[in-house]
């Protein structure tokens, strides 16, 4: 029976991507876990102005995020091997979605900590994957 935890880390092109990557990697070192980092392109939120095409717009946004996993993996992670997965969709339901097929015990991720107007529009990715995940949640506040 193989006892290794499996903790997945959901990370945008954002600034605090590196924040929150650091922090999930502290936490699966400590439990000498496997490692995933995850992206997600959200479709609903690909509007463009005309040049573009969404699909070119994806493509484009699926290319960032793999070089800033990249950029995480050679700067935080360095030699300890880590999988990656960029996927398109809507977020919560992607990353609730990879980490029951990856198998995942723990899904760490940040929160803007958005309140009144912004969060009700928005609504918050991290606080529906609380609300439906099956595995503890690990959230960094940015």
């Amino acid at each position: 029976m193989d006892n290794t935890k499996k903790l997945i880390i959901a990370v945008d092109n954002d600034p605090t991507s590196e924040k929150i990557a650091l922090n999930g990697f502290q936490l699966g070192s400590q439990l000498n876990a496997e490692i995933a980092l995850l992206s997600v392109v959200d479709l609903t939120m690909l509007i463009t102005e005309g040049a573009v095409t969404p699909k070119e717009f994806a493509d484009i946004t699926i290319n960032d995020y793999r070089k800033n996993q990249q950029m995480l993996i050679e700067t935080l992670f360095k030699d300890y091997k880590v999988s990656t997965f960029v996927e398109e969709g809507i977020p919560y339901e992607v990353i609730l979605n990879v980490a029951k097929e990856w198998r995942a015990d723990i899904i760490v991720m940040g929160t803007h900590g958005r309140t009144g107007i912004s969060h009700l529009i928005m609504g918050s990715v991290a606080e529906k994957i609380v609300r439906h995940s099956e595995i503890p949640v690990f959230i960094i506040p940015i």
